[in-house]
């Protein structure tokens, strides 16, 4: 009889624990984790991480809703801004990361860790993409670091401009992209041209113009640019896209 009671005892538990429900948290958007340090703390000679779980070949890893083509890649950087366990949540993150940055937005889902990667940006070097980790720490993003991964490349054609050696001259430099956005536009309306860039050398957002083989050349167009109400514009060496011959 002691038996008996001891063998419905331990099935009466058995029943109760199978009944209990499993409670699984889900992170938060606003606080994404971080799987990996910050590479920029380190020296690339140094130290070079492995890219993100499957991201590299195309394995454990796969790119999820629009904007997240896998057609033309290479090996590169973005900034990743979360990773959350719940599709729905990082489907939002997404959406409103793509009203905040002026960059494409990715998702992808790690099969080994389960968890939404959302990342901005494509870089060849983690300095192409150090403004948009800067710029998505000032907008609450405050875990958002750099990660070493597959990035989308531009389909340019075999006879599209290439990128060499040269100089532009520089008519604005400032803390703000918005206003170094202001400058460019004014400025292409101004000298009716579209060879103007905004380019970022932290902490600041420069404004240069053209496409010039050879500091001469670029300083024969200052004084147009002076007479169009720039006053100390001035030759920069720098990277320029020039037509193939």
């Amino acid at each position: 009889m002691i038996l008996f009671r001891i063998l419905l005892l331990f099935s009466l538990s058995a029943l109760v624990s199978c009944a209990t429900p499993r409670v699984e948290s889900t992170p938060v958007v606003s606080g994404s984790l971080r799987e990996e340090f910050d590479p920029q703390t380190l020296k690339d000679d140094d130290f070079l991480l492995q890219p993100d779980s499957g991201l590299a070949n195309g394995s454990g890893s796969r790119p999820i809703f629009p904007g997240t083509s896998l057609k033309s890649q290479a090996q590169g950087y973005r900034v990743q801004i979360g990773a959350v366990l719940d599709r729905s949540k990082a489907e939002t993150l997404q959406k409103k990361a793509r009203t905040q940055f002026r960059s494409p937005v990715y998702v992808y889902h790690d099969s080994q860790t389960r968890l939404y990667k959302i990342q901005i940006g494509n870089g060849e070097t983690a300095k192409d993409v150090e403004h948009f980790r800067t710029e998505a720490k000032s907008l609450g993003y405050k875990e958002a670091f750099i990660v070493r991964t597959r990035i989308e490349i531009s389909g340019e054609p075999v006879n599209g401009p290439v990128k060499t050696r040269g100089y532009r001259l520089q008519i604005f430099s400032g803390s703000s992209q918005l206003a170094a956005d202001q400058a460019q536009a004014k400025a292409r309306e101004l000298l009716q041209r579209t060879d103007i860039y905004v380019e970022f050398e932290p902490p600041f957002f420069k404004v240069r113009v053209g496409n010039f083989s050879s500091k001469k050349s670029a300083e024969a167009y200052l004084k147009t640019l002076i007479e169009s109400g720039y006053d100390t514009p001035f030759p920069v060496e720098t990277m320029i896209l020039v037509s193939p011959e």
